[in-house]
């Protein structure tokens, strides 16, 4: 892919590059306009942290803020961001793939009607979503419990794909507590505490890495600047 002629790049890093590509893959191609309203819509339904938040304060407020679209169709986006998550599966190691495919990847719902025998035939059906992760984020999780493993000996494996869930559960209703785990899987709650409270240290040095690995391909694509 050749670098798009623009007057900034889209993206003001790796991270919040990756973030966007994951949110925009995962939606039907769309114009310029309606794909800004759905970026809003979906980062207003995650859990965000500080810099997620700022840029989409900028999504919101202006179009050349921290997310740059001036001068791109929908269409180029969207070849931007298939360049970006076909850069996490080939320019990566397995585990830093899981780890951003982990964290990014898609949360599914789905809609399900609640029978109510006490409500008349003629009232409309209650309705409640339930969420899980994506088949892709499920795969990333599990790579992850295989490989951190052998440093928890300690921790029953399936007590360990459910913290690694836990970790990046970005909906509350995909969340465990670790009094949850202990009653599970035995043991006192304060286990799992500590052992997430490493594996989440670990998981960040990873994505670190990740995202240093991506910087050069982005910034020769045009879709980071060199210094941001």
């Amino acid at each position: 892919m050749e670098v798009m002629e623009q007057e900034a790049a889209i993206f003001e890093s790796a991270g919040q590059a990756v973030h966007v590509a994951f949110l925009v893959m995962a939606q039907e191609a769309m114009q310029d306009a309606p794909l800004r309203m759905a970026l809003i819509r979906m980062m207003e339904s995650v859990k965000l942290e500080n810099g997620q938040r700022h840029w989409l304060d900028q999504l919101r407020g202006t179009r050349s803020g921290a997310v740059n679209f001036g001068g791109l169709t929908g269409g180029e986006v969207r070849a931007q961001c298939a360049m970006i998550t076909q850069a996490v599966k080939t320019k990566l190691p397995a585990v830093e793939m899981w780890v951003l495919q982990a964290k990014f990847g898609e949360t599914e719902h789905e809609d399900v009607e609640l029978g109510d025998r006490q409500l008349p035939a003629t009232a409309a059906p209650r309705v409640t979503r339930r969420f899980a992760f994506s088949a892709e984020r499920i795969a990333a999780i599990k790579g992850l419990s295989d490989y951190f493993q052998p440093q928890f000996p300690h921790i029953n494996p399936f007590a360990m794909d459910c913290m690694l869930g836990r970790l990046y559960a970005n909906h509350k209703k995909l969340d465990i507590s670790s009094r949850d785990l202990a009653a599970q899987f035995g043991g006192n709650h304060t286990k799992y505490l500590r052992a997430s409270h490493k594996l989440k240290n670990q998981l960040r040095i990873l994505e670190q890495q990740a995202m240093a690995r991506l910087e050069p391909t982005f910034i020769d694509h045009g879709v980071i600047e060199k210094f941001h």
